[in-house]
């Protein structure tokens, strides 16, 4: 079963927020994949640690655009800033990556300096983002098939005109 009735598929494509998360999230991969590099070579050598932090700290704040800008998307889509009933375990689990993350930044706010326990707390994070964005292209791969299957696909025609 489809995520999307056809109403809500439209409205889908036809939000500007679509393509903030399309083009969004495979940078946020990228920015992950960056940051991870860091974290796994700081685990063996403290003196990349500011550097670490600097990308641990932007993939954090990117996470923070794509969590606000996709509540734009799933209001324009389904009417509900979070938690929409179609969305609600991906919601849930965004919560808990959101916390994770922001856990690190109070951390370093709180003056934690011990480089190992933040890298912890930041490993705990990315894996709750694996974990998330891997049900994300799941939800993605099956919407996909059943709109194949009924072909029901939106044109980039579709997704280019403006919203009504």
């Amino acid at each position: 079963m489809s995520t999307y009735t056809p109403e809500q598929y439209a409205r889908r494509a036809n939000s500007v927020w679509t393509k903030v998360q399309i083009w969004g999230a495979p940078f946020q991969f990228l920015v992950f994949l960056i940051s991870l590099g860091f974290v796994i070579g700081t685990f063996f050598s403290d003196s990349l640690f500011d550097i670490t932090n600097a990308t641990i700290i932007f993939k954090i704040l990117f996470l923070y655009f794509m969590c606000i800008t996709g509540m734009f998307w799933e209001k324009d889509v389904f009417d509900h800033w979070y938690f929409a009933p179609q969305f609600f375990w991906e919601d849930f689990i965004t919560t808990i990556v959101m916390v994770a993350h922001s856990i690190y930044l109070v951390a370093l706010l709180f003056g934690v300096r011990d480089h190992k326990t933040l890298l912890l707390l930041v490993v705990i994070a990315y894996v709750s983002y694996l974990l998330n964005a891997a049900q994300y292209v799941l939800k993605w791969l099956v919407n996909r098939q059943h709109h194949k299957k009924r072909g029901t696909m939106a044109t980039l025609e579709t997704v280019d005109k403006p919203a009504v």
